[in-house]
């Protein structure tokens, strides 16, 4: 490699042989200077490029893309976690191929595009090189379109500024779908101590089914939202839970004067920016985090 990428690349191509030629050099070039090397595709790709490898092969991880990928706050959690200890054991950079899991929905679609405009800001800070594969083969226009939106730089021919890069909060304003509004939540008295709603949360939970590992992290969640509110909204002004189809809510509405930031909550806290952990760790605790502002101020909607 004769160019210096940046840490987040995309690699896009349409037959087998593209992919060994360049994925394969790039794999090795990082064994060779002693980084950690990460293999994020399935079964039939990781044979392609171990049988390219040799005997290299067996000191690379090898993830497989399906298991993985389950929700975007798991895998920035999960590959946050995996570069802090390659790192940490000594490892002077953390090279990354990975590709997307296959989307056929449209909101598949969103939601993953979505997690790679989130990997420029999330891992701008670690020493780390990241270059995900687009098989033009497998996925839909709309991951083709989105991916390369998502990615400042793409490795093909040569390493290439990617004039189609858009800022990542545009991507994820774009693709976050509207918050829907929610009926038949029952009202709990702002003034009730941290205890006493503790108490009233365990039992609608117990009433809704919600098994107990779910309830102990909407607890968690629901602490960490609140010390935001009052941190930086002025307090609660409305607290309201109860089920909704198979999940279990609760809303929590502040004084403050909302907030206009896409990413909140998705980026992993670092040594450098702690901003916005509350909101990380209610994401990592729950299915799914709503976020309205009004004039009223900040509504936050937990499901788990």
């Amino acid at each position: 490699m004769t160019a210096a990428p940046g840490h987040h690349n995309l690699f896009a191509y349409e037959e087998d042989g593209s992919l060994v030629d360049r994925v394969a050099p790039f794999l090795a070039e990082g064994l060779g200077e002693h980084e950690a090397v990460v293999l994020v595709v399935n079964p039939r790709k990781r044979a392609l490029l171990s049988d390219a490898l040799g005997d290299l092969a067996r000191r690379v991880e090898y993830i497989d893309r399906d298991s993985y990928y389950s929700r975007p706050e798991d895998a920035l959690a999960n590959y946050d976690a995996k570069i802090r200890r390659y790192v940490k054991q000594g490892a002077p950079r953390v090279r990354v191929f990975g590709e997307l899991p296959l989307c056929r929905t449209q909101e598949q679609s969103d939601t993953w595009i979505m997690y790679e405009a989130l990997l420029n800001p999330a891992f701008a800070h670690h020493p780390v090189t990241i270059v995900c594969g687009l098989d033009a083969r497998e996925q839909p226009d709309s991951v083709l379109e989105g991916s390369w939106q998502t990615h400042p730089r793409t490795m093909n021919e040569r390493w290439h500024d990617n004039d189609h890069y858009h800022r990542p909060e545009d991507i994820v304003r774009a693709r976050t779908p509207a918050a829907d509004d929610v009926s038949g939540l029952s009202a709990v008295p702002v003034e009730t101590d941290a205890r006493a709603l503790r108490v009233r949360l365990l039992a609608e939970m117990a009433v809704a089914d919600v098994p107990e590992e779910r309830a102990h992290n909407m607890l968690i969640a629901v602490g960490e939202v609140l010390a935001n509110a009052h941190r930086h909204g002025g307090g609660a002004r409305a607290l309201r839970i109860g089920r909704v189809g198979s999940q279990f809510v609760c809303e929590i509405s502040d004084h403050g004067g909302g907030l206009d930031d896409p990413l909140a909550g998705y980026l992993p806290p670092h040594s450098g920016h702690a901003r916005g952990a509350g909101l990380w760790v209610a994401r990592q605790m729950t299915r799914r985090v709503d976020m309205v502002s009004s004039s009223l101020g900040l509504t936050t909607r937990l499901w788990v």
